[in-house]
């Protein structure tokens, strides 16, 4: 099988730095997870920072090009110095909005399947999202925003279940303040969820309630008529429940465990691999498109992201 070319634009913490925490499953970042993968070829990387390049040398020597200037970058590329079959955007949240539009404008047209795989949120605002919506319209480009829980098999286990146990009557989200993201809107960690809520079309059957805690929590409760789904511990685990006849009291019906699965996983590696068969022609589609993306926007605003929360955080 051929190797396909990517560049990855961003050596910050998701494109490189969290590949090399040693407490995170690995491969956690862009770059560890292309470089595990025998059917990619990393051919360049691009960012402004010299800290951040050294970085990326000391731990991975010169095994590709590297650019400081992104206008360089798209230079070569529109020269056919270079080219790709998977770009990556793994810049700070604010840029993603401007960079991306900057690409489309820029990037000579393809002839062939190729990915724009851009970090989420793919703007901070719908507004901006539904700019790109539109512009992506004259673009051959496919556009995939990370919203890892999309490739994520206890997330897509719990998609799949969510057919056992009957209409959904009510979702509830439990979310934290993540640690290293303390910016008000939360926009980070509240458009998974937002994209979630997207997904499993609960979209005004959900409450999303955010704790001030000193600990993690990321937990979704999904009840049905016939039964009850549980992602808990950050997708790290799935509890399926089905309506049984009440053991205590006649008459009534209760909730029964009927298994729980527990599965560490990298979402990074379950992402390229559903890449390098969309490129290879094995697989026709991929699990998520840019419409989702700017979903996600609008449901963030809608339903993650209000007054309410606010006032709870202070």
């Amino acid at each position: 099988m051929e190797k396909f070319k990517v560049i990855v634009i961003g050596l910050g913490r998701i494109g490189l730095k969290y590949g090399l925490d040693s407490k995170r499953i690995q491969p956690a970042s862009h770059i560890a997870a292309i470089l595990d993968n025998p059917n990619l070829d990393l051919i360049a990387v691009c960012d402004s920072d010299t800290d951040s390049r050294d970085l990326f040398i000391k731990k991975y020597g010169n095994r590709t090009n590297v650019f400081h200037n992104l206008e360089d970058l798209i230079q070569n590329i529109n020269q056919d110095k270079i080219y790709f079959d998977i770009l990556v955007l793994a810049t700070p949240d604010s840029t993603h909005s401007d960079l991306l539009i900057h690409l489309m404008n820029n990037l000579k047209e393809i002839k062939k399947r190729s990915i724009i795989f851009c970090e989420k949120p793919l703007a901070l605002t719908y507004e901006v999202g539904k700019k790109i919506e539109l512009l992506k319209a004259t673009s051959k480009y496919n556009i995939v925003v990370n919203h890892s829980r999309r490739w994520g098999k206890i997330w897509k286990e719990a998609y799949e279940l969510t057919q056992k146990i009957g209409e959904i009557q009510k979702a509830s989200f439990f979310f934290s303040t993540s640690p290293e993201n303390k910016e008000i809107s939360q926009i980070r960690d509240g458009i998974h969820i937002a994209d979630l809520i997207v997904w499993l079309g609960i979209e005004g059957k959900t409450t999303v309630t955010r704790l001030s805690l000193p600990y993690f929590v990321y937990d979704l409760h999904l009840w049905g008529l016939r039964g009850k789904i549980e992602v808990l511990n950050w997708g790290k685990t799935l509890n399926f429940f089905e309506i049984e006849e009440s053991p205590r009291f006649e008459g009534f019906k209760e909730l029964k465990l009927v298994y729980t699965k527990e599965l560490d996983e990298s979402y990074m590696v379950n992402t390229y691999e559903e890449f390098v068969e969309y490129l290879n022609g094995t697989r026709n589609s991929l699990s998520t498109n840019l419409n989702d993306a700017v979903e996600a926007l609008r449901v963030f605003e809608k339903y993650v992201y209000h007054d309410k929360l606010l006032k709870n955080e202070n």
